[in-house]
């Protein structure tokens, strides 16, 4: 067996091990006569609220919308969710720092003086598909 074949047998063997997915669909609710998009992003612990491994911008319409991430490892995660209702593309502040724009998190976590921690947003993907609803306040 040449090098490329063994080493491409090793990675094939290597990567068919016990990583599971499974689908993670999202519902964003309390958008009542929102306009504007809604940005979701999903989280795992190590990057909470700094670096997304996923993202979506979905129009804002009606009362929810809904959506999917497709395929997710299993593993520990979480969801932060922005009405942008300027349409540029990040939370707005007013001066003295507090957001005027609802956001939510997975779990309808919350947090004092500040967004939640991720253990408070924190939820399992295993095996088999997930939804959550996301409230947006």
């Amino acid at each position: 067996m040449s090098p490329k074949a063994l080493v491409a047998a090793l990675f094939v063997a290597s990567s068919s091990g016990s990583l599971h997915a499974a689908e993670l669909n999202f519902e964003v609710r309390g958008l009542e006569k929102a306009e504007g998009q809604v940005l979701v992003a999903l989280y795992d612990e190590e990057a909470f609220l700094k670096a997304p491994l996923k993202r979506l911008r979905l129009p804002a319409a009606g009362a929810g919308v809904r959506g999917s991430f497709g395929e997710i490892t299993e593993g520990a995660y979480a969801v932060a969710v922005i009405l942008d209702e300027n349409g540029n593309g990040k939370l707005d502040f007013n001066a003295v720092g507090m957001p005027i724009e609802r956001m939510g998190f997975s779990n309808d976590a919350s947090g004092f003086m500040g967004p939640p921690g991720f253990a408070a947003a924190r939820f399992e993907v295993g095996k088999t598909a997930k939804s959550i609803v996301i409230n947006v306040r």
